[in-house]
């Protein structure tokens, strides 16, 4: 490794097992070099969960507070400045133009995001001269409202008007929501569920700038997405599960990002797996039921890194795709439901499908983004007189998602509204219930319920593309 990454081959590319075609000079940075490299992971900066009480915390928000403050600066000389924060916040979209590069609705909603940030902190720590900063994370499962440090008005440069300023009481960043996400064991549809569930509905529910397009134009979207890639940590490294190591998905690339001095740096999807082992490292805390956990030290760090880097072959595979409908209009306002009689074979999979062996899930795809996101969406099981009264408590209730962002004419790119809810559990309720008979319709239902009292745009009708039943089968853990 020696002279692998000697100063003199620190231009080459080269492919990594696990990890596919990487700059040396990429791999180098995240390193320090080999002779530095095991101090420098043991004391690589710390994310830490944001709460009071902790002059840890306390350092780290003083020290965003001076990051952003210098990028706004910058900015306001060069608006063009690739270490300002309008660059910077470009990069992910804008309230005007929308989306920009970022990723979502796809496989690479958690890499491109870790990217993102990774490279958005190395110019925090450039600037501000603290290279030990590290980005803190806001854990809405353990602390629902946002931390006091970014609702503080101007001179703040951490405050932007939002509508709300806590998730406290959204079912969707509860224990009883998040628990059955992170015990999914395929990278896929975890990735699908948590960027469908909790992290739309922060956007939306948050609201403001940080609702749209323009998200990252708001400080706390990083520690928000941080807790994202925390999510993504704590299900992979802690918990145990494995990301893919398909070769399309692992040498994706992205060449948009600057480093710390604004230099050009080009970033594949397999290096991001391994960057909180040996770029950061969070301070674990508790997410729904499961516990914070302390990183391995010795030879089970050596373990760890090794599993990450290998990963596994892991697919999204479907057993049974079941359709129940396709390109039907539907009103914001009004509860949707379409009810399908089932061949016997497609009634036999869910009837009696395995928990411990099959996920089914219930795949929703739109055309379009909507042209408000005030509201976020509700799917029942044999259910076509669900309401948005009907209490979530109810046996036929399944899941949410939420979208993210609104449709732009002219947007630069466009997010697949597509969403995962898993039904698995729903459907064994309704089969212990007696209520899956094999000449009865099997219908799902799609209830939108409005943030507040009413919906901003009540009479839009939006374009539901296709909604199927999906079965996979469980990936089993090889620990």
């Amino acid at each position: 490794m020696e002279n692998l990454l000697s100063t003199e081959n620190a231009s080459r590319r080269v492919f990594v097992k696990g990890l596919g075609f990487i700059s040396l000079a990429v791999l180098m940075g995240t390193y320090g070099g080999c002779e530095k490299a095991c101090q420098q992971i043991k004391n690589r900066p710390v994310r830490r969960r944001l709460r009071t009480g902790s002059p840890e915390v306390d350092a780290d928000i003083a020290a965003y507070k001076d990051a952003v403050t210098k990028m706004k600066a910058r900015s306001a000389a060069d608006v063009n400045d690739k270490r300002g924060w309008t660059y910077q916040a470009g990069i992910h979209g804008s309230v005007a133009a929308g989306f920009n590069l970022c990723q979502h609705g796809n496989n690479h909603f958690f890499s491109w995001h870790r990217a993102y940030l990774f490279y958005l902190e190395k110019i925090c720590q450039e600037l501000t001269g603290n290279k030990n900063f590290g980005l803190p994370y806001w854990n809405w499962n353990q602390d629902p409202a946002i931390h006091q440090a970014f609702l503080d008005p101007a001179p703040n440069p951490l405050f932007e008007a939002r509508t709300r300023t806590t998730v406290a009481g959204q079912v969707q960043f509860i224990t009883s929501t998040l628990d059955p996400i992170f015990a999914d064991t395929n990278f896929f549809t975890f990735s699908s569920q948590l960027e469908g569930t909790p992290h739309n509905r922060a956007h939306t529910w948050i609201g403001g700038i940080f609702g749209g397009g323009g998200s990252a134009g708001d400080p706390i979207f990083y520690a928000h997405h941080n807790m994202v890639d925390y999510c993504w940590a704590k299900w992979n490294n802690e918990l145990g599960n494995n990301n893919t190591n398909d070769a399309a998905w692992v040498q994706t690339s992205w060449n948009h990002f600057v480093d710390g001095q604004g230099n050009p740096v080009e970033i594949t999807a397999g290096l991001t797996t391994i960057m909180p082992l040996i770029s950061y490292q969070f301070e674990s805390s508790a997410i729904g039921s499961n516990p914070a956990k302390a990183e391995p030290t010795g030879a089970k760090f050596s373990e760890l890194e090794k599993r990450i880097r290998a990963g596994a072959d892991v697919r999204f595979d479907i057993k049974k795709r079941i359709l129940i409908a396709e390109r039907a209009p539907v009103k914001m306002a009004q509860p949707f439901s379409k009810p399908t009689r089932l061949i016997p074979e497609d009634f036999a999979a869910l009837i009696n499908s395995d928990k411990e062996k099959e996920k089914i899930f219930g795949s929703i795809q739109y055309a379009q983004l909507p042209p408000a996101s005030d509201f976020y969406v509700r799917v029942f099981i044999n259910m076509p007189t669900a309401t948005a009264a009907t209490p979530i408590e109810d046996p036929h209730y399944a899941g949410s998602f939420s979208f993210f962002g609104t449709h732009i004419e002219g947007a630069q790119h466009e997010h697949k509204p597509q969403f995962l809810v898993n039904i698995t559990e729903t459907l064994q309720k309704l089969k212990q219930r007696n209520e899956l008979i094999d000449k009865n319709p099997v219908s799902v239902n799609l209830v939108v319920v409005p943030n507040g009292d009413q919906f901003e745009k009540p009479d839009v009708e939006l374009m539901l593309e296709k909604i199927e039943i999906l079965v996979t089968p469980v990936i089993v853990k090889t620990e």
